[in-house]
């Protein structure tokens, strides 16, 4: 399944790769994502491509904890209105239960769980079917979520305790000096887990009026999500399949699990058809990488999925009105 990711909470990973170093457009721009989808509220982008930053990322950055370091450029505005929801919920009760019910908005599939007996409360993540193997990318979002719980709780919340299915890295006493609770790695899982009286304890920061009109901004636009769901699932497989070439209706409906005649119902449905969608999809990105001279040309070529430079140069022109050449040399 190819699954799309909230394009505003990658923010957090283009300014973890910026504080350590190394340009996070030139990494965002290789996995095929535009960077101005960034700053679009609601816009999406394919988890594979996410995850393949991800990757680059980590043989990059010399740090086995620099997941970890990425909760501190956490911003509300990351979740889209989730993030605000969060921050006006009654208690972390409400809130991690606010986040599972929309969670949608970050991921089509709940990538986290919430189990409970007699006195303590879990917090499970559940990402291998999001192929996320990456411990930095699992780092992240448990560091994510005591940083957001403490935001409402306080900086003395402290889990009960917190488990890692990675090994334990040689940087094991940053994990234990952001949590300040017992942690441990090589486990059957990646949770945290808290005291009841924690997760029901009244946040000062709780107003229901706020958090109940960004819950339904929130349903407002799953609801569009719901429409558009198509579109952005067959726009993403097309991003994937683009360098391979020979990107067809039949193809991208295979890797949809959905016959080619169900697949144009579908678009058509949606208001659109598999042509403009790809060529679309073409000329944003080929728009992209023009603009960056390092990026040969005859390369951009293979990337769009076209079989010479040459037809890719008559597309572009068509596209623009300019050759690639020209519209490089005019930027």
């Amino acid at each position: 399944m190819h699954y799309s990711h909230l394009a505003t909470a990658t923010n957090i990973l283009w300014k973890l790769i910026d504080a350590n170093g190394h340009d996070p457009e030139a990494l965002y721009r290789d996995a095929g994502i535009v960077p101005d989808l960034l700053n679009r509220p609601g816009a999406r982008i394919p988890y594979a491509s996410v995850n393949r930053i991800w990757a680059r990322a980590t043989e990059i950055i010399d740090d086995p904890c620099f997941g970890l370091k990425g909760c501190h450029f956490w911003h509300p505005s990351n979740l889209h209105a989730l993030g605000y929801a969060w921050l006006a919920s009654h208690n972390l009760r409400e809130a991690f239960n606010r986040l599972l019910r929309y969670i949608r908005i970050l991921s089509e599939i709940p990538f986290f769980k919430l189990e409970e007996d007699s006195n303590r409360f879990t917090f499970m993540y559940d990402v291998e079917f999001l192929d996320m193997v990456i411990p930095a990318q699992v780092d992240l979002g448990m560091a994510t979520a005591i940083h957001m719980c403490r935001l409402n709780y306080g900086e003395d919340l402290k889990p009960k305790a917190v488990t890692f299915v990675h090994a334990e890295p040689p940087c094991a006493e940053e994990y234990f000096a952001l949590f300040k609770a017992p942690v441990q790695f090589s486990a059957a899982r990646d949770s945290m887990t808290f005291f009841l009286e924690d997760v029901d304890k009244h946040l000062s920061g709780a107003n229901p009026q706020l958090a109940r009109l960004n819950d339904q901004v929130m349903i407002e636009y799953l609801g569009k999500l719901d429409k558009d769901d198509v579109i952005d699932r067959v726009r993403a497989v097309m991003i994937d399949m683009l360098p391979s070439g020979g990107v067809t209706d039949e193809k991208v409906a295979a890797q949809l699990n959905m016959s080619g005649r169900s697949l144009q119902r579908r678009l058509k449905e949606a208001g659109t058809t598999f042509r403009t969608l790809i060529e679309g999809v073409r000329r944003d990105l080929a728009s992209t990488y023009v603009r960056d001279s390092g990026v040969e040309l005859v390369e951009i070529a293979f990337l769009m999925g076209f079989s010479d430079q040459s037809a890719f140069s008559r597309a572009f022109k068509r596209w623009t009105g300019h050759t690639p050449s020209e519209f490089r040399m005019s930027g």
